[in-house]
C-alpha cells in the first residue's frame, strides 16, 4: 500500500441546533475494489458528472479502480439498496459496514453529509514497484498467481504484481542483485527497515514499494478517501476515542484508504462495553482495524444490571467488651465494586471501600447478627454475607444480695448471691480468724441460693461472713465481710 499521510479530520455534529443544510442532497460514495460493480436502488444523480441521473453500476467501466469512486447524491434520509455483482469468474467477498454482513443487497440510509460503502471483490491484486528494476527483485510468501497483463484491472507500473483474496496477509521478501544493497520499503509494508516486511491486501491494487542502493523511495500510486462513521449505541453511556478523534453520539472522519485506526471505548460508572457490532471481539475495549475495508462501526454500551459477588469469607478479626472487628473477601463485578454497607441487627451501621470494618459502642456480652453486601458503580447491591458474634463478656460484678440463718433441723447459714458472670464462689464462717464452715460452689449468672450448714456444737455468737469469687478475667475479688450473729438452738 502507497505511503500516506493522516487525512484532516472532519467531525460531522449531528448535534440539535447545528446550523441547517443549505442544500437537501447528501453524498453516498460507493467503492467497488476489484473484479465487481455496485449498483443503486433508487439511482441517485452523478455528483461529478453534473447531477445528471446515474445511468449504470459503479465500476462498470473499471473507472474506480485504484483512484477514484462514485460519488452519488440523494435527498438526505434516503434508503438505498445497493447490489454487488462480481465479473465472471469472480467473487464478491463483502460490504464495508457491519449492518450488511455477507453478500446479500446492502441496505443503507443515507442521513450524513457522506456516507462511503466499500464493496470488497476478489481477487485483489498486489503491485510491488521497484526504485530500480535492474537493482534486484521481490519474492511473495506463498503460492500466487501472477497479474493477466490483458487484466484492464492489471496496474501498468508495477514490476511485479499477484492476485491474492481480500485481507491476505502477506511477506514479501527484496532480494538485491549482485553489486546491489537493499535499503528499505515505503511505508505501508512493515517493518521498512527489514528485508522481509508484511503488508495485508485490501485495495485494488495494493501497493508495496523496494527502495535499492541509494535511491528515493519509489512513488506509489495514491488512492481514494473514504469517509469512516461512528455510532454509539445502547442503553448505557462511555466515551470513544482515537487519534484526532473524540466522539459520545455519532460522528464522521475522513481517511485515507487502508489507513489503520485505533477506537478506544471508556464506559461511564454503572455501565458496560458492550462491543464493536462484531468488527472486533466483544472483549476488547480497543479495536483497530483500516479504513476502507471498514467504513461503519457501532460501539455498544449497556447499563450495568448485575449485582457484584457476594463477599466472602466474613469472620471475626477481634472482639472487646464494646466492639466488634470484621473482614471478608473482596466482591468481584464486571465494573468495578464501589463500596461495601454493614449492618448491625438488621439495620445499616457504616460503609467502607475497605473490606474491613469496627463496629463500637456495643454492649458487653452481647450477642450481635451483623452484614456485609457490596455495590457497584450502578447501585446494584450483592446479597449479603452474614454471622452472629458476641463482644467480649461484661467485668465479673458480684453483691450480696442477703444473709440469713435457718434453724430448723439445725443451723444453716443462707447466702444470697447475684453475679453476672458464671465463675466460682468460696464462701467462708469464719470467728476468731478460724475457718467454721467453707464451701466453694459454682454460680451462675443471677441469684444464687449457698447454704453453710454449721456444725451442731459450734457455740452461739457473731460470727464473720467472707466471699471471694474466681474472676474468669483472671484473679480473685473478694466481697465486702459480713457479720452473721448465730443463736443458740
Amino acid at each position: 500500500m502507497g505511503a500516506t499521510a493522516l487525512a484532516a479530520l472532519v467531525v460531522v455534529a449531528l448535534a440539535s441546533g447545528a446550523p441547517e443544510r443549505t442544500s437537501a442532497t447528501v453524498e453516498l460514495q460507493v467503492a467497488p475494489r476489484g473484479p465487481g460493480e455496485v449498483s443503486a436502488s433508487p439511482a441517485g444523480v452523478d455528483l461529478d458528472g453534473g447531477n445528471a441521473a446515474v445511468t449504470e453500476p459503479c465500476g462498470k467501466n473499471k473507472k474506480n479502480q485504484g483512484g477514484s469512486s462514485c460519488r452519488w447524491g440523494y435527498e438526505q434520509g434516503r434508503t438505498v439498496t445497493l447490489s454487488a455483482k462480481a465479473d465472471s469468474g469472480k467473487s464478491f467477498v463483502g460490504w464495508s459496514t457491519p449492518d450488511c454482513p455477507g453478500t446479500g443487497a446492502c441496505t443503507v440510509t443515507v442521513d450524513a453529509g457522506v456516507t462511503s460503502i466499500v464493496a470488497l471483490f476478489s481477487p485483489l491484486k498486489l503491485g510491488v514497484i521497484y526504485s530500480d528494476d535492474d537493482a534486484g527483485k521481490v519474492t511473495i510468501d506463498r503460492s500466487a498467481n501472477s497479474c493477466n497483463k490483458d487484466d484492464p484491472d492489471t496496474p501498468g507500473n508495477a514490476d511485479v504484481c499477484w492476485e491474492l483474496a481480500p485481507r491476505s496477509e502477506v511477506r514479501l521478501t527484496a532480494v538485491p542483485s549482485p553489486g546491489h544493497t537493499f535499503k528499505g520499503w515505503n511505508p505501508g509494508c512493515e517493518p521498512t527497515n527489514a528485508p522481509t516486511c508484511t503488508i495485508v491486501v485490501n485495495d485494488q491494487p495494493t501497493w508495496a514499494g523496494a527502495i535499492f542502493d541509494n535511491d528515493d523511495p519509489p512513488q506509489l500510486p495514491t488512492t481514494i478517501k473514504v469517509q469512516f462513521r461512528l455510532a454509539k449505541t445502547g442503553n448505557g453511556g462511555g466515551q470513544i476515542t482515537a487519534s484526532k478523534l473524540e466522539c459520545g453520539g455519532v460522528c464522521t472522519a475522513q481517511y485515507d484508504y487502508g489507513q489503520t485506526i485505533s477506537l478506544t471505548a471508556k464506559a461511564d460508572n454503572g455501565s458496560l462495553f458492550d462491543g464493536w457490532n462484531g468488527v472486533c471481539a466483544r472483549t476488547e475495549t480497543t479495536c483497530r482495524f483500516p479504513v476502507g475495508p471498514i467504513t461503519s462501526i457501532r460501539a455498544q454500551f449497556v447499563r450495568d444490571a448485575a449485582p457484584p459477588t457476594t463477599p466472602g469469607g466474613l469472620a471475626v478479626r477481634s472482639a472487646t467488651r464494646t466492639s466488634l472487628s470484621v473482614a471478608w473477601t473482596a466482591s468481584s463485578d464486571s465494573t468495578g465494586v464501589a463500596g461495601y454497607r454493614l449492618y448491625l441487627n438488621g439495620t445499616a451501621a457504616g460503609e467502607t471501600t475497605a473490606t474491613e470494618h469496627a463496629f463500637a459502642n456495643l454492649a458487653c456480652g452481647r450477642g450481635y447478627n451483623i452484614g456485609v453486601d457490596a455495590v457497584d458503580p450502578g447501585g446494584n447491591r450483592s446479597p449479603q454475607a452474614t454471622l452472629t458474634a458476641e463482644t467480649r463478656p461484661c467485668a465479673l460484678a458480684a453483691r450480696l444480695a442477703g444473709v440469713g440463718v435457718v434453724y430448723a433441723g439445725g443451723r444453716t447459714v443462707v447466702v444470697k448471691l447475684r453475679v453476672n458472670r458464671a465463675t466460682t464462689a468460696r464462701v467462708t464462717l469464719l470467728r476468731n480468724g478460724g475457718t467454721v464452715v467453707r464451701v466453694s460452689p459454682r454460680v451462675r449468672p443471677g441469684t444464687n441460693s449457698i447454704r453453710l450448714r454449721v456444725p451442731s456444737r459450734t457455740p452461739a455468737g457473731v460470727y464473720r461472713l467472707s466471699i471471694t469469687l474466681v474472676n474468669p478475667d483472671g484473679g480473685t475479688i473478694a466481697l465486702p465481710a459480713r457479720n452473721v450473729l448465730l443463736r443458740r438452738r
